[in-house]
């Protein structure tokens, strides 16, 4: 058998983007994680994953995938030894909760603190995530937890969120792509879109400080790529309205779908998930709901 030269264990959360108005811009941390174990092991070969859970039959098991794609941008490229991924995957996969961002924040970060000691500064690491990843405000509540606000080239900013607020996430039965999902938004949008949104994610941005949620529903509407992900997401309007309707303060399309993410307040989550589900079942499409806390951590090196 052979002898684990070092081993690295790390956690990385969910999240969800956009938030409805704040397209590419807001993100938050769910608590749903994925857990991986590192180990540099005393053989030859090319990288080995093993995976449970999301994806378990699905994931690559080499070079390939993700996990292994982040840690080779961090360990020296004549590092001795075999590296083994052991992963347990709680994060769907392709349902716009962020898996990509946490398979690279957690392989990047289990890398980096593979010998013991941090070899990249958190900046450069999340700089690392982001140009591999792609999508800064998945990465960002990732990597920090909570309410973030991210730009990519400028960093992201950790933003308060009122601690009366917590979250219910509708999944559907089936994947969407983020590419796919980005080919459906227009070049161009009309100045009154821009304006809609942009007012509306920073007054969205104060009323998830303040808690105060009256006009939550209202303030998490969008024009940016709601209306054109829609004819992806069959019963996509009838959840987020239902969603409302059964007691969660705003809702929207998770990131690029198919998920639906609501937040809601004083035990309101099992309601609206449920009454997503009926709406998505509406139009034959068989879904699940998870009632989530928000993740205020963000990334975490166990051990």
């Amino acid at each position: 058998m052979s002898k684990v030269l070092a081993r690295a264990t790390v956690s990385a959360p969910a999240s969800t983007s956009n938030l409805g108005p704040g397209f590419d811009c807001l993100g938050l941390a769910l608590d749903l994680r994925n857990d991986l174990t590192l180990e540099l092991r005393d053989e030859k070969g090319p990288a080995v994953v093993e995976a449970r859970g999301e994806g378990e039959k699905t994931l690559p098991r080499g070079e390939t995938n993700l996990l292994v794609q982040a840690a080779r941008l961090v360990l020296p490229r004549a590092t001795p030894g075999r590296l083994y991924f052991r992963t347990t995957n709680r994060v769907p996969l392709a349902r716009g909760l962020g898996s990509s961002a946490a398979a690279a924040v957690a392989g990047l970060w289990a890398a980096a603190h593979l010998f013991g000691t941090l070899r990249r500064s958190e900046d450069e690491l999340e700089k690392l995530a982001v140009t591999l990843e792609g999508h800064p405000d998945n990465v960002a509540p990732c990597v920090h937890g909570g309410l973030t606000a991210s730009l990519a080239g400028f960093g992201a900013q950790r933003l308060n969120l009122h601690p009366s607020l917590s979250a219910v996430v509708c999944v559907p039965a089936f994947e969407l792509a983020t590419k796919k999902a980005r080919a459906v938004l227009p070049k161009k949008v009309p100045l009154a879109d821009a304006v809609f949104n942009a007012s509306r994610a920073l007054l969205l941005a104060r009323a998830l400080e303040t808690g105060r949620t009256a006009q939550l529903a209202e303030l998490m509407n969008d024009r940016l790529h709601q209306p054109y992900r829609a004819r992806l997401v069959p019963g996509l309007a009838d959840a987020l309205a239902s969603a409302v309707k059964a007691g969660a303060a705003g809702a929207a399309l998770s990131g690029s779908g198919p998920s639906v993410f609501a937040f809601v307040e004083e035990g309101r989550g099992p309601r609206a998930g449920a009454a997503m589900v009926r709406a998505f079942a509406r139009r034959r499409v068989a879904a699940k709901w998870l009632t989530l806390s928000v993740d205020r951590q963000g990334v975490r090196v166990e051990g």
